[in-house]
């Protein structure tokens, strides 16, 4: 893969989070203006404040405030995912992340009124005349919406991002409230020598290794658009629609991605731990069931023989000596690519197969 495109990869969830906190910041304050102004605009005066309401102004001031705003929700949640505050408790993070967004709003209210000024849209005296005329119970009704707003948002992005990204939509939509078919693409990743290692670091240091090992691994599922399904102890269970997945190939470029960035981070890794962390994959892809399960500990459940091929080949990789495997099913049904070689290994009898199963492995050649 060019650097240009890792590049891409890199930012485009950014940027996606950008322009939909955008979007939704500039409905939100549309929303609290045609609702608060359509119960009091009987009781106004016919002074600057109201002039200023009925004005083509008030849009462009709320289209200033929703990009000012987009930009700067995103860049708070860059900046907490790679420091340390992304390790507090979850309390913790809705408060760090409130006290951001609320400075955020007190920025991009003053560039509203910096551009006013810098571009003669409004005299700064005319500014500070109508401000006076803002009744204080309208403030103080606009500081309470938006910061209940922002609590709103946060704890709904943190519950997305723990139940895994789109699991929420789908529950909330009930998706898969009925047993529904669903062709999908399925990685089994998990951690070469797991038990050598547990035994070397002890449980605690062994905690914190794969702790730091998904941490990594975290900005390369959003990159590559997977989704996860579960965390078994050393091991990581991904999956991708057909047409995410085999997009760009992103269902393996994840793996040489996530390849790269812990050889980019082995000395890290040797410092903290004296270690350098080595994964496997096997992959799969065809037609499973998805289903919601559960009452207390709700989540959706994939059932289906293409779970457990992937399961199978990734437990293969040892005895082949191989990084990734994959079915035969997934190599047939991969988009051609030059980035890749793809080879017969044999037929091998996996466990919990009546028959023996064709076994490709996939390398990167550039």
């Amino acid at each position: 893969m060019s650097h240009s495109r890792i590049k891409i990869k890199s930012f485009s969830p950014l940027i996606q989070i950008l322009i939909f906190v955008t979007i939704f910041w500039i409905a939100l304050m549309y929303s609290y203006f045609f609702f608060t102004w359509w119960s009091i605009k009987d009781f106004l005066l016919p002074d600057l404040f109201k002039g200023y309401i009925y004005s083509p102004l008030v849009h462009i001031e709320i289209l200033i405030q929703g990009i000012i705003f987009g930009v700067l929700y995103g860049l708070v949640d860059y900046i907490v995912d790679i420091t340390k505050i992304r390790k507090k408790s979850f309390g913790a993070i809705i408060l760090i992340k409130s006290i951001f967004y609320l400075l955020a709003i007190v920025i991009s209210m003053s560039a509203v009124v910096v551009i006013y000024i810098a571009f003669d849209i409004m005299p700064l005296e005319s500014i500070i005349n109508m401000q006076s005329q803002i009744p204080t119970s309208f403030i103080i009704s606009m500081l309470v919406y938006f910061f209940l707003a922002i609590i709103f948002i946060n704890i709904l992005s943190l519950i997305n991002r723990k139940f895994g990204h789109g699991v929420l939509y789908h529950m909330f939509m009930g998706t898969y409230h009925k047993p529904k078919k669903e062709r999908r693409i399925f990685m089994f990743l998990d951690l070469n020598n797991s038990t050598g290692l547990a035994e070397k670091l002890g449980h605690y240091n062994y905690s914190r290794f794969i702790q730091a090992c998904i941490h990594d691994l975290t900005k390369i599922i959003i990159q590559y658009k997977a989704e996860v399904y579960q965390y078994i102890g050393d091991e990581i269970v991904l999956t991708w629609s057909i047409k995410t997945g085999f997009k760009d190939h992103n269902c393996i470029e994840l793996f040489y991605a996530y390849q790269n960035r812990l050889d980019n981070n082995r000395n890290n890794y040797k410092s903290k731990f004296n270690c350098i962390p080595e994964f496997k994959a096997g992959l799969d892809e065809g037609i499973i069931t998805v289903t919601e399960v559960g009452d207390i500990k709700r989540e959706i459940a994939y059932h289906g023989d293409i779970v457990n091929t992937a399961s199978r080949l990734e437990k293969l990789c040892n005895k082949l000596g191989k990084k990734i495997l994959i079915s035969e099913r997934l190599y047939k049904h991969l988009p051609p690519n030059n980035l890749f070689n793809k080879e017969l290994i044999g037929e091998y009898q996996l466990r919990g197969k009546g028959k023996k199963e064709k076994v490709y492995g996939i390398e990167r050649i550039v």
